[in-house]
């Protein structure tokens, strides 16, 4: 009796038939694919910290007097930083805070620094802040900072 394997009608005794055992990786392949892992897990890191050299800083001041010593929801603050080659384009910074995610930019001046000054604080806990500039056609990450409102 045949039988249809999808392709073709084959004989009863070639279904039962003994395959050939798998091939197995050769030496050579398998230095191959380690080599290949290497030098993937060698990139990583390098690609992750690219930005961290940079030498830029950041910072924040706060707009802000009172005798009470809290301070009221929507206060303004201001993230300055330098470091920034004007040369890459604009600084973009990204603020992370208990109720949002905000960001804005600026083209560094002369000296290579900012101050971007529309953001205002909402509320207690912490703010985190980092600046990104494109270096080579990729964002880096180029400085961060952080505070905590009480």
């Amino acid at each position: 009796m045949s039988f249809w394997d999808g392709t073709r009608w084959v004989p009863e005794a070639e279904l039962h038939a003994p395959s050939a055992p798998a091939a197995r990786p050769t030496a050579g392949r398998r230095v191959i694919a380690l080599a290949l892992v290497l030098g993937l897990m060698l990139m990583l890191p390098l690609n992750t910290f690219a930005g961290s050299k940079s030498g830029a800083t950041l910072s924040v001041t706060f707009n802000f007097s009172s005798t009470s010593g809290s301070m009221p929801y929507g206060t303004p603050y201001t993230v300055n930083g330098c470091g920034y080659d004007a040369a890459n384009g604009g600084v973009t910074v990204v603020v992370w805070s208990p109720e949002a995610t905000s960001f804005a930019g600026q083209i560094p001046d002369a000296n290579g620094c900012i101050a971007v000054s529309n953001f205002s604080t909402q509320g207690p806990g912490t703010y985190s802040l980092t600046s990104y500039q494109t270096i080579k056609h990729r964002s880096q990450a180029m400085a961060k900072t952080s505070f905590t409102l009480q």
